[in-house]
């Protein structure tokens, strides 16, 4: 107190251009603080047309406090108040910023900020409605905490002390809501980012099947051994997804090994007629069919046939290709062709 007041009897010594110049910046930052935030907004596409509510946007309150703050910071620094009194201050700007900070997190989950409106139309997370609020109020009592510790620690005071006599079990309590807001906050960056639906065949990590359920926490596949596999959402995250319900078109490859002593006519009539099989099938895209010999080796003569289908669905794809396999099955069986099996080298020894 004796240094602020020892500050304002000498304030008639101060020179009197850098307080024009502090009053200056402060007038600056103010109109900046009104004008910047709005533009940021609009930069973020929130869009708010009502001024009254825009001024209520918790969003826009910090960031306003922000620029504040820092005009502020430069006016104190133009005044080169004592060292104590500019400690102080200082102190009281970084609590401001802390507090600022943490109003805009929470404005950006509170239900009316864009990211939470798209979050309640999602209709794959309507059930999850009462979930997505506990959540939310999770998250805003975490920020308020870690704003709280961070402010505690700015006046010196040792946040070790504090977090050791709050004791084990607000520890285990504080890591199953930090696992529960992790899933949260995964969640609404699945609902915003769409990346699968309900009926897509997905494959996650060593994981792959259809998606049957999408929850905030969670989602559900049931794999090609009619089990369902429950993933947490932050672990999806983590993961690259392969989703083949975006792709257009899947790829068939077969492999067709004739004998040796297969002629070089009877080889081009097969070549053929598997040819006019596929072309005759609506499934498969004609432009991609590829039916050529590869190879000529030691064992046999070697084709290998690739086409595209339309038919993305998997189980429908493994309907259509086991009916093509049984086809070119019986194409080989009409035209008295047998495929060669790989034979094997067996060596004798004399003793």
């Amino acid at each position: 107190m004796e240094t602020i007041k020892t500050f304002i009897e000498g304030i008639k010594a101060k020179d009197i251009a850098d307080i024009f110049i502090a009053i200056a910046i402060l007038a600056i930052f103010f109109v900046l603080s009104i004008w910047l935030p709005k533009l940021l907004l609009k930069i973020w596409k929130v869009n708010e047309k009502d001024k009254k509510v825009l001024k209520e946007n918790d969003t826009y309150k910090g960031l306003r406090s922000i620029f504040l703050c820092f005009g502020i910071y430069l006016a104190l620094i133009i005044l080169a108040l004592p060292a104590t009194a500019m400690t102080f201050c200082i102190k009281l700007i970084r609590v401001a910023v802390i507090l600022s900070i943490a109003k805009i997190l929470v404005g950006m989950i509170s239900p009316t900020s864009k990211l939470m409106k798209k979050v309640k139309g999602n209709e794959r997370l309507q059930e999850n409605q009462k979930l997505i609020q506990t959540g939310t109020k999770l998250l805003k009592i975490l920020i308020y905490i870690v704003a709280g510790f961070m402010i505690i620690s700015e006046f010196g005071y040792d946040l070790n002390g504090i977090i050791t006599g709050l004791g084990l079990g607000s520890v285990v309590i504080a890591l199953a809501a930090q696992e529960l807001v992790s899933n949260l906050l995964s969640g609404m960056a699945i609902a915003s980012e769409k990346p699968f639906e309900i009926g897509d065949w997905v494959t996650i990590g060593d994981i792959s099947g259809t998606i049957v359920d999408i929850k905030f926490r969670s989602i559900k596949i049931k794999t090609v051994e009619n089990t369902t596999v429950t993933i947490q959402n932050t672990k999806i995250l983590s993961e690259a997804i392969i989703n083949s319900a975006t792709i257009n078109a899947r790829r068939i490859e077969m492999t067709l090994r004739l004998p040796l002593d297969t002629s070089s006519e009877k080889t081009e009539e097969l070549m053929k007629s598997i040819r006019n099989i596929l072309e005759s099938m609506q499934e498969i895209n004609k432009n991609t069919i590829q039916i050529n010999v590869t190879e000529i080796g030691a064992e046999a003569i070697i084709i290998k046939v690739f086409l595209y289908t339309s038919i993305v669905d998997y189980d429908k794809f493994l309907t259509f290709s086991t009916k093509l396999n049984l086809t070119i099955m019986k194409l080989l069986e009409d035209k008295k062709i047998k495929l060669a099996n790989p034979s094997a080298d067996i060596y004798f020894s004399r003793k």
